[in-house]
């Protein structure tokens, strides 16, 4: 049986532990489960209490001697009924409050900022922030570099965008080396998304750029993914002119 499900609606490894003893034993003492479980004895009560808070345990005085004994397995789904009301109490508590907090957020913004970000997890926060502050008719230009040693993972991750991009109705120019013509130029195709352009060009570089609105983000690809966020409207215009300069040369 795979218990990890029991870790993941909140249990943890002591815990469960002590549960699964306690369903094979059924009304059992202190000193049956921790033989069963092998849990320190001195943690058991501490345990048996948070698993009855959690309704899955009941306990009670027999003969003057604490006895425990599980309650039916099913009362787990009432347990994760009542996390879900209170992920939607913590939800609709961060919806009534976050207008507030993106107030403080942006008055504490500087006009020109910079930040590093690692892996894949930061290129989806970059992106994601993108698409939600591009509106239809925006354009977004690419200078695409090569993809690292996890070429496809990052290739699935840009067409992910990509898409979410297309549905905007933002609009993409994309300059890639001749290299990538055969991957990408039927992948972002006018036909396939209309308002993507490609070009192409010789150079080759480890190196991609985003440009958008006042914001440029230059990707690293390396053994692990560096992303240099900046935002500054003088950065992103100079980036852009570079672009329009790489673009003219560049062939369809």
């Amino acid at each position: 049986m795979n218990t990890l499900f029991l870790n993941e609606i909140g249990l943890s490894e002591s815990e469960k532990n002590v549960y699964l003893a306690l369903l094979d034993l059924g009304d059992s003492t202190r000193g049956d489960i921790v033989n069963k479980s092998k849990v320190a004895g001195s943690k058991v009560y501490e345990l048996l209490q948070k698993l009855q808070n959690k309704g899955l345990v009941s306990i009670y005085l027999k003969d003057g001697i604490k006895h425990f004994k599980p309650t039916n397995p099913s009362q787990i789904l009432n347990y994760i009924e009542e996390k879900k009301s209170k992920i939607l109490g913590m939800e609709n508590d961060a919806n009534s409050i976050l207008p507030q907090l993106m107030l403080r957020f942006n008055s504490s913004k500087k006009e020109q900022e910079v930040e590093l970000l690692s892996g894949l997890r930061g290129l989806e926060v970059i992106f994601r922030e993108q698409v939600e502050m591009m509106k239809k008719g925006d354009t977004c230009y690419v200078i695409g570099g090569t993809r690292g040693s996890d070429e496809e993972i990052v290739q699935g991750f840009f067409e992910k965008i990509h898409v979410m991009r297309q549905e905007k109705g933002i609009k993409t120019k994309m300059l890639f080396n001749e290299v990538q013509r055969k991957s990408t130029k039927e992948l972002y195709s006018q036909k396939k998304y209309s308002g993507t352009e490609t070009r192409y060009l010789e150079h080759t570089s480890p190196v991609a750029i985003n440009v958008y609105k006042d914001r440029t983000v230059i990707i690293i690809f390396g053994n692990e993914i560096t992303s240099i966020y900046i935002k500054s409207r003088d950065v992103a215009q100079s980036f852009l002119e570079y672009f329009n300069m790489l673009w003219s040369i560049g062939k369809r």
